[in-house]
């Protein structure tokens, strides 16, 4: 019945049009398409930046390090982040491949190998959603931020149409929401078969548990609940984005259902000086 019933879904999901995701050729082609991303973050977000020359920038969650880059080309003292070893090595690929004199290290944002008040400027760029507990990781966040430093974080909220991050998969907006587990596991490996794949099932295993283990499920409404308990933390800028549409946004911030039309979050905190 599970497998009737995904095959329809299958032909449905097919109507719906694919994610534009760049970057998903090789590892040094999302470099890139970070360090792009890196370039029009600060270019977007320019009158918060600020000027980075001389700055000590903390890149958490710094993914394959074209962000991080962007940052240090800017002229800033940048150290990348990151919990997978992976991750990083092709990271200091890059890094060398630009000649760039960027610093990149694992480790855990819940627990930073860094003294307090080590950065005048966190940046957490599609992270929030991935730490296994938000709820230590911000406040940890805020203990290697000088006072008056900012953070910068920008994460895609649990009841995005986009939050399952399976849109390499499933086209099918909200699917986390209006599918069971079981059903989306059965899609996956409808997908993964069609696509040649000698063992779609187990593949589809694996693709769930990573779902299981890389999502914290965080909404908006939590991380608000969580920024309530860091009092030292005042936000400076909250911005929801809708995912496609900018002509959508009034409707992030309808009550109720204002998190389902968010495919951003940005906020923007200050540390306070005391």
């Amino acid at each position: 019945m599970v497998r009737l019933l995904a095959r329809l879904l299958h032909r449905i999901d097919r109507l719906f049009p694919r994610t534009r995701v760049e970057g998903r050729e090789s590892p040094e082609a999302y470099s890139e398409w970070e360090y792009r991303l890196g370039k029009d973050l600060l270019e977007r977000y320019t009158a918060q930046f600020g000027a980075l020359t001389g700055k000590r920038v903390l890149d958490i969650g710094c993914g394959l390090g074209g962000k991080t880059i962007a940052y240090g080309e800017a002229g800033a003292e940048v150290v990348g982040v990151d919990i997978e070893y992976g991750n990083i090595a092709q990271s200091c690929r890059y890094a060398s491949s630009r000649a760039s004199a960027v610093d990149f290290l694992v480790g855990d944002a819940e627990e930073l190998p860094f003294p307090d008040e080590s950065f005048d400027l966190v940046v957490a760029n599609d992270s929030m959603e991935h730490f296994p507990s938000p709820e230590r990781a911000l406040p940890e966040l805020a203990r290697v931020c000088a006072r008056g430093g900012l953070l910068f974080l920008f994460f895609t909220p649990w009841r995005s149409p986009l939050g399952s991050h399976l849109y390499d998969y499933i086209r099918t907006p909200w699917c986390h929401l209006l599918f069971s587990e079981r059903l989306i596991e059965e899609l996956l490996s409808i997908i993964l078969e069609r696509r040649g794949k000698g063992d779609a099932s187990g593949e589809a295993r694996t693709l769930m548990e990573r779902y299981h283990i890389e999502l914290n499920r965080i909404t908006v409404a939590r991380y608000r609940r969580i920024l309530a308990h860091n009092p030292e933390l005042r936000p400076v800028l909250e911005e929801l984005r809708p995912p496609k549409y900018p002509f959508l946004a009034p409707l992030t911030r309808l009550p109720g259902i204002g998190e389902f039309f968010t495919g951003t979050v940005v906020s923007i905190l200050e540390k306070r000086t005391r």
